[in-house]
């Protein structure tokens, strides 16, 4: 019987370390005394290369590891191109740049910050190099409706709500950075599922029933201040009022404000709250509340309280600060209050809410006599905010999509209509699936 234990044993214990000699590898096969043998550090791991064939380059060790692409094989790699593509503003949004790509603003990713991009869009980005994205009809919609808040916004929220994949926070962030360079404040949150997901540190609050989370409070105010920061100067606060030790004079702005909940962690809800209420009722500069995967706000979260209770997102001290501008309760003098629905986690999307957004088609009755009947009648299920359904692409916008993969060398085809029309009937005009569809071997 064949001893595998043995053989495998012998071929290990006899190392068989390699000799250079010029340009040319040769294998040392004389034994080696056990005294020295070096133990392998498995934490390091070196890379042996031919510098004279392939240039410069550097040992490499550690677990990241940097490759020099300008020596890679142009056979199976190409240079990433560098294509002109205009920044979105508040001056290049307009309709005649619809059907366009265009970047989003540098300012503006810079106040979020790059790790900071909703859903796929940060993978995204990386392929392409650049952060670029789809100007889309609807968004020069979504755009016009913001433009026509800027005088007095509406009682309402809106809640942009559709399939996965379909665009609903590229299109928040879009109008997120339009609005910023308009010189709006901007309070934007690109995933709000951290603040439920039991991933971030909470604290029970004193003499209240709800939990702190001062990371992500103090977090979003920094965001607020780095988008903002211009347009929070324009505004006083109107008043004099304390915040721990501190007290602020009404010839303070809410940039003065917002800088002390940003160097006073521990009262970043107390801020943050303030804020909220001078922001949404001042007149000076519109506001733009846009908040994606909303539909948390609702849900049951992963955290427990002290009696090892799940905690319902309402007692989280943040959301309920934010919350009754999506229940109708508050709402901001000028501007607008828009979220966006995500049902990527099934497990952080409400049933009830659920059935609220996606209601089952009516199917008319035929019978005219049971079709008046108000018993038999199914009643319009009832929201606190307006849903603005989101639309499919368009076989132009699918055109236009394709056509810049095919210069980012995503795609190696040559684009056709018969290619264009194969892809977005396949997607059934999901611009998710359209890109899955292009992406499938990268």
């Amino acid at each position: 019987m064949l001893r595998t234990g043995r053989i495998f044993q012998s071929a290990t214990a006899a190392r068989v370390p390699l000799r250079t000699t010029g340009r040319v590898r040769m294998l040392n096969t004389s034994p080696t005394p056990a005294k020295q043998v070096v133990k392998t550090d498995r934490m390091r791991s070196t890379a042996f290369i031919r510098k004279d064939l392939l240039g410069e380059k550097h040992v490499r060790s550690g677990t990241a590891t940097s490759v020099n692409m300008a020596n890679a094989n142009p056979i199976y790699y190409e240079k990433q191109p560098k294509l002109h593509v205009e920044a979105l503003n508040a001056r290049t949004a307009i309709t005649e740049h619809a059907g366009k790509i265009m970047q989003i603003d540098s300012n503006f990713l810079q106040g979020i910050g790059k790790e900071h991009y909703p859903g796929y869009l940060g993978n995204d980005f990386k392929l392409f190099g650049m952060p670029a994205l789809l100007y889309r009809k609807c968004t020069q919609d979504l755009v016009d409706q913001f433009n026509a808040y800027k005088e007095q916004g509406p009682k309402r929220a809106s809640v942009l709500n559709g399939k996965n994949g379909i665009g609903k926070s590229a299109e928040l962030m879009k109008l997120a950075s339009v609005a910023a360079s308009s010189g709006c404040i901007v309070i934007y949150a690109h995933s709000t599922v951290s603040w439920v997901n039991s991933s971030r540190p909470y604290a029970p609050q004193s003499h209240s029933d709800q939990f702190t989370q001062l990371e992500i409070t103090s977090g979003l105010l920094r965001s607020i201040d780095a988008v903002s920061r211009d347009a929070l100067k324009k505004v006083p606060l109107g008043k004099a009022f304390a915040i721990g030790k501190r007290n602020l004079s009404e010839e303070h702005t809410l940039a003065d404000l917002v800088s002390f909940g940003i160097h006073t962690p521990a009262l970043a809800h107390d801020v943050l709250e303030h804020f909220l209420d001078l922001a949404s009722t001042q007149t000076q500069v519109p506001v733009l509340m846009a908040i994606d995967e909303v539909n948390t706000f609702w849900c049951s979260t992963l955290y427990r309280d002290q009696q090892d209770q799940i905690l319902p997102a309402g007692r989280l001290r943040l959301i309920r600060s934010l919350l009754p501008f999506f229940e109708g309760q508050k709402s901001v003098a000028k501007g607008w209050v828009l979220g966006a629905t995500s049902y990527v986690n099934p497990r952080f999307m409400p049933k009830d809410l659920n059935k609220k957004l996606n209601p089952p088609p009516a199917v008319p009755l035929a019978n005219p006599e049971l079709a008046s009947n108000p018993k038999l009648l199914a009643s319009q299920p009832s929201l606190p905010f307006d849903i603005i359904k989101m639309s499919e692409l368009t076989a132009v916008e699918a055109w236009v999509l394709m056509h810049f993969y095919h210069r980012m060398n995503i795609v190696s085809a040559p684009v056709t209509k018969d290619l264009v029309a194969k892809k977005w009937m396949m997607s059934s005009g999901n611009p998710r699936q359209l890109f899955a569809g292009v992406t499938t071997f990268i």
